[in-house]
């Protein structure tokens, strides 16, 4: 199912939009609730949880690095596991609806100037068989030359507040020049929420 996300492309603009500015004032309440991003590095981020493991804003484990995490705790979790909304989701409410039973893992991510992510590929145990498929929505400096999020080696440039596919199997990395953030989703991948997508492309 998910390459069929990929006949139409690796970056797909949906029609899924929220106003970035009345999103960043919806969670201004939420302040106090960032939390650092993969906390056993320290790469510039912090985070805010859609969704988490008990639906709570402690970040723990879901802004860790879930493999690391399982691997010292000897539990296994994957992204699908990570699927109770938090207080935040109704803030992004109009993103999930379409896909809120197949919601894995997601969070707000901010980066502060200088934050990356080095390059990567997002793949799961078995690379014959793609279990989600993200949903990237920039919200603040996210376009060059506040913040660079570089496919394959090559910017990309995005509406704010417009939700976008990406395949993140593709090698990819983030720096940010000044403070910037966005959403991260991670969605189920079956005939549903594929057809779903493909029928909410911004551009058929």
């Amino acid at each position: 199912m998910y390459d069929k996300i990929l006949y139409y492309g690796d970056v797909i603009a949906t029609n899924l939009y929220k106003n970035p500015n009345q999103i960043v004032k919806d969670i201004d309440k939420f302040s106090n609730d960032w939390k650092p991003y993969n906390p056993r590095k320290n790469p510039g981020r912090e985070g805010l949880s859609i969704t988490s493991l008990d639906g709570g804003l402690s970040g723990v484990p879901d802004l860790d690095s879930v493999k690391e995490y399982c691997i010292k705790n000897n539990v296994e979790l994957d992204e699908m596991d990570f699927s109770k909304p938090t207080p935040v989701y109704n803030v992004v409410s109009s993103y999930t609806e379409l896909f809120k039973n197949d919601l894995g893992r997601s969070h707000f991510i901010k980066h502060k100037p200088g934050g990356f992510f080095p390059p990567h590929r997002d793949l799961g145990k078995d690379l014959t068989d793609i279990q989600s498929f993200r949903l990237f929505v920039p919200i603040q400096n996210c376009n060059p030359p506040q913040s660079w999020f570089m496919l394959d080696r090559k910017p990309l440039n995005f509406e704010h507040g417009r939700a976008y596919f990406i395949n993140t199997c593709i090698e990819h990395t983030l720096f940010s020049c000044y403070e910037a953030m966005f959403i991260v989703f991670n969605i189920a991948v079956n005939e549903n929420t594929v057809n779903t997508l493909l029928k909410n492309m911004q551009w058929r």
